[in-house]
């Protein structure tokens, strides 16, 4: 497959994936020994890993949450695509209890797509954006001052 192709599914997997919930879609896009390298070492890997994260993030958002493609290049077997998320912190995340703000946040995902399927994953998110918009209150240590 080309770099359009891998595109491609990279955008269809974020638009009926990752914007509806629908995790019956999943195997269509994500590789069965899918690697996310931004799970703690020793974490579950795969697609049932791929699953239980989104499955999270539906959670904390209680399904109004959406993902917009802001740009997106592709070389090879790699997609990289910078991200724009929403949605409104209904339910628990990370201890922090709902706050009913509507949180947006930016990121970028480099996906790797090998025939048809991403089998490796890496993102960065402005998680102290959306923590910060959640209400969490980041405290400076002395050791960090």
């Amino acid at each position: 497959m080309g770099r359009f192709e891998n595109k491609e599914i990279v955008r269809r997997y974020i638009g009926q994936v990752v914007n509806t919930g629908n995790l019956d879609a999943l195997h269509e896009f994500v590789a069965q020994d899918y690697i996310d390298h931004n799970t703690p070492p020793g974490s579950a890997q795969g697609i049932e890993e791929a699953k239980r994260h989104l499955e999270a993030v539906h959670h904390t958002y209680d399904g109004d949450f959406h993902v917009a493609i802001e740009d997106q290049i592709a070389e090879g077997d790699t997609v990289v695509t910078r991200v724009s998320a929403t949605g409104i912190h209904q339910n628990e995340w990370s201890g922090l209890r709902p706050s009913g703000r509507r949180i947006t946040l930016t990121g970028i995902h480099i996906d790797k797509v090998i025939d048809g399927k991403i089998v490796e994953h890496w993102a960065e998110a402005d998680l102290l954006s959306a923590l910060n918009q959640m209400g969490a209150r980041i405290v400076q240590s002395e050791a960090q001052t």
